[in-house]
């Protein structure tokens, strides 16, 4: 007897917009992938649930040899008004005034890191910084050592959990010279997940890739572009 299936199906494909690395970024980590939320109804046809199928990706280089280290993460707690108020950090600590970190699911040994919204100017000495987190309190979320540097986050900042991938190396000139194919980052030899030929994402997911190392002198620089399919 048969039965339909409701399996998702792609209802569209985008480009990931470039993220390029260069010495002025130092170690910090970038998003290359925002969270795709589902679309308003009517917004877009058919409409959108939520989430990606990250396709292709690949890594360029006009540098040296340089690691880098892919993690997902989840968007945990956005910094607005009522629900968290004002959202700020020292050393070692991202304080809110309104709601709780612990309601938000956070414990101790979570990795963490920060990101302004996209299209927005980064929280200068914050955002893309991976932090551990040791205590954990209703308005107060306490890291090890002092990753952070003291500031009020821009309006809509978001507090990401993540997870480590992988680490890969991007080999001198990846895909800048004739002699040197870029980097797939799908299906990396140092990536030993069951599945490699793609990278789902949920709608609250991002993929975020940092720099081992500072990237050279310019015009040095490493860049990760590819695609994805919407659902």
């Amino acid at each position: 007897m048969s039965r339909p299936s409701y399996a998702a199906v792609p209802v569209g494909f985008q480009q990931i917009r470039p993220v390029t690395f260069t010495v002025t970024n130092g170690t910090a980590a970038k998003v290359v992938q925002e969270p795709l939320a589902a679309a308003a109804a009517g917004a877009t046809s058919p409409l959108y649930y939520g989430g990606c199928t990250i396709i292709d990706l690949t890594a360029t280089s006009s540098d040296v040899a340089k690691d880098v280290i892919l993690y997902e993460g989840v968007v945990t707690t956005t910094q607005e008004t009522t629900a968290t108020g004002a959202m700020t950090t020292t050393a070692s600590t991202i304080t809110r005034t309104n709601g709780t970190f612990i309601t938000d699911g956070y414990k101790v040994g979570d990795n963490v890191m920060i990101f302004a919204p996209e299209g927005t100017t980064p929280n200068a000495a914050v955002d893309g910084i991976l932090a551990t987190l040791t205590t954990v309190v209703a308005l107060t979320l306490t890291a090890n050592g002092t990753p952070f540097g003291a500031l009020t986050l821009a309006t809509g900042s978001r507090v990401v959990r993540v997870a480590n991938l992988f680490r890969a190396t991007v080999a001198a000139s990846s895909g800048t010279t004739a002699s040197a194919p870029n980097v797939k980052l799908l299906g990396n030899a140092q990536d030993q997940s069951a599945i490699l030929a793609e990278k789902k994402l949920g709608a609250t997911d991002m993929l975020i890739i940092a720099m081992q190392a500072a990237v050279g002198a310019l015009p040095a620089y490493v860049s990760i572009a590819g695609q994805v399919a919407r659902y």
